[in-house]
């Protein structure tokens, strides 16, 4: 009879999820955090805010520190996360900071250094001191920190780090390369580490009058990069693999990649897999459907020892996830929106760890005309690196008959399904302007996109539109949340602040002609998928897929932000999966 395990401490949990921020995995910090079940123990609570503050999600941070009543606390820590939330609000606009926000966050910084004469908000309240142009502050503060302790007789990350940062406000370059290169030897300097160090050096650098000569601090303190891994499959020969290998153990220590995503194709994904883990790298699997259907498809055909190969990367892998849960259907389509979305977390992890995002790929010289060719070309579209390994040529392996395709249609689509709660409970005598109200905004706002609407439905409350591109539907959707936000909660007798619940995904579905409405349809798995996000998200917000938000994060410059809310069990046990909110950056 097994024995119920007891939840962990709450000092061990506060552990976990500071071991979680320092190797810079935000979302498994985030998900820790909040199992914790109660807001009673001040640093978990504290940690949460922080890693929404690393996420990006401020608006929440600030919501929540106020809630636990964190200004309350008598540590520095705790005291200047109010500070450090104000300062990103100031840079969360458009173009220069908020002037305004900036004073703001440099005076409250000021104010805990002289409650608690710590470093850390001094060397904060000079950095901003110096971005807002009050050069006189920012030296005062920075020569108190950096006359603290002498260089040779700090130790540990952050005292080094900070050493340099006031370093920089002083105009000493040199001296900050040193302060910083001595850092970087220390025992905690991780990942999570060095990508706040980086934020903080990339503000200072834009500032007007920031020091000549950043850009080798920039380069110096550059976390470990992100990688997407593809390339050719083939049957194995070891001379060659062993080559290839070399190769690319080579291409990985030189661009310092710590973070690889991708799927576990034979030949050249699991070459790539073995040298980034050999490395001491975090690898994370994305696969492009059913486990089975791609082991059928994508590596038993080379041979059953890649198939060993693949288990044991797995074995060793962050974590295994999917672009979409489907079988293989035939045909490329599934591969090419796998490869995208993968693309697409690479960056998602990347943008939080202020990293920067390449490709790492083994082609043939003429794998152009592959599918891989065609990552490589969708990469450096959006503005990405590729670091390519060329190979000879391959020896491709016989592959299996793809399933039959189907005759029906087939595209891959932004999905939106919405609704209003407590539709069901209106009075019969408000319905007529609930439909004024609600449905005719709604129509007018989607009118505006009549063009690249591919198609409109709606039961009651509920509308199922499908956009043509992620980019358009996560505008589309957040228009529709805003018009509707104008909606008179009291004439129609609903509860203040209801208002539309809006959910998108992005996959493929079929599509055809629909004999009961004589209408062009779209459906399938992930149209389901997209229906059962909608009843789990909030009144007035619209929430995402992560496959939406790697798609998005592949548009050109999009204005919007993803942010995380954690593993969420939709209805109907259709599973947990991570979901991210929507919202624009300005």
């Amino acid at each position: 009879m097994s024995v119920p395990q007891s939840p962990p401490s709450p000092e061990h949990r506060a552990r976990s999820v500071r071991a979680a921020l320092a190797r810079g995995d935000l979302l498994s910090a985030y998900d820790e955090v909040v199992r914790r079940g109660n807001t009673e123990h001040q640093e978990l609570n504290y940690l949460e805010v922080l890693t929404l503050a690393r996420l990006g999600d401020t608006q929440r941070a600030l919501r929540l520190y106020d809630d636990y009543g964190l200004a309350e606390a008598d540590d520095a820590d705790s005291l200047s996360l109010k500070a450090r939330l104000l300062k990103d609000l100031a840079f969360h606009s458009h173009g220069e900071p908020d002037h305004e926000r900036l004073i703001e966050a440099c005076e409250l910084y000021e104010a805990v250094h002289e409650r608690t004469h710590s470093s850390y908000p001094a060397i904060n309240a000079a950095s901003l001191a110096l971005i807002a142009g009050k050069t006189d502050l920012a030296r005062c503060l920075a020569e108190k920190v950096a006359g603290e302790t002498a260089v040779d007789r700090r130790s540990g990350y952050f005292s080094l780090a900070t050493l340099a940062e006031a370093l920089v406000v002083l105009g000493d370059v040199p001296g900050a390369r040193d302060a910083l290169s001595r850092a970087l030897e220390a025992p905690d300097a991780d990942a999570g580490a060095r990508s706040t160090t980086m934020l903080q050096l990339q503000r200072l650098a834009a500032a007007r009058n920031a020091p000549p000569g950043m850009e080798t601090l920039l380069e110096l303190v550059q976390p470990p990069r992100v990688a997407m891994f593809c390339g050719n499959i083939f049957v194995g020969d070891p001379e060659l693999e062993e080559r290839l290998a070399a190769e690319m153990t080579e291409v990985i220590s030189r661009e310092n990649v710590g973070f690889g995503y991708g799927a576990l194709a034979a030949g050249s994904d699991i070459i790539i897999a073995e040298q980034l883990l050999a490395r001491g790298a975090e690898i994370h699997v994305i696969l492009p459907f059913a486990e089975a259907d791609f082991l059928e498809q994508s590596v038993a055909p080379a041979g059953e020892s890649w198939i060993a190969r693949y288990h044991a990367c797995v074995a060793s892998a962050a974590s295994l996830t999917y672009a979409s849960s489907m079988s293989f259907m035939g045909g490329m389509d599934q591969f090419a929106y796998g490869s995208k979305v993968t693309m697409g977390m690479a960056r998602l992890r990347a943008r939080q760890l202020h990293a920067e995002a390449i490709q790492l790929v083994i082609v043939e010289e003429r794998g152009d005309r592959t599918l891989s060719g065609s990552d490589i070309t969708a990469w450096r579209q959006t503005g990405g690196r590729s670091e390519v390994v060329v190979a000879p040529p391959l020896t491709r392996p016989v592959m299996p008959p793809p399933p039959a395709e189907a005759t029906v249609e087939r595209g891959t689509y932004g999905l939106m399904f919405t609704d209003y709660p407590g539709f069901s409970k209106l009075d019969e005598r408000v319905l007529p302007l609930f439909w004024e109200e609600v449905m005719v905004r709604a129509a007018r706002t989607l009118e505006g996109y009549g063009e690249v609407i591919r198609q409109g439905n709606t039961w009651g409350d509920a509308i199922f539109a499908v956009f043509g591109d992620a980019a358009t539907a996560a505008a589309a959707a957040l228009d529709l949340c805003e018009e509707l936000g104008k909606v008179d909660c009291k004439r129609l007798g609903v509860r203040e602040g209801t208002a539309m619940r809006i959910a998108l995904h992005y996959g493929t579905t079929y599509s055809g002609y629909d004999p009961v409405t004589r209408r062009t349809n779209y459906y399938g798995t992930e149209v389901s998928k997209a229906a059962r996000i909608e009843p789990v998200t909030p009144s007035g917000s619209v929430y995402v897929t992560e496959p939406f938000a790697a798609v998005l994060e592949m548009s050109d410059d999009h204005p919007f932000a993803c942010n995380y809310v954690g593993k969420i069990a939709l209805p109907k046990n259709y599973g947990v999966y991570p979901l991210y909110r929507l919202s624009r950056l300005y």
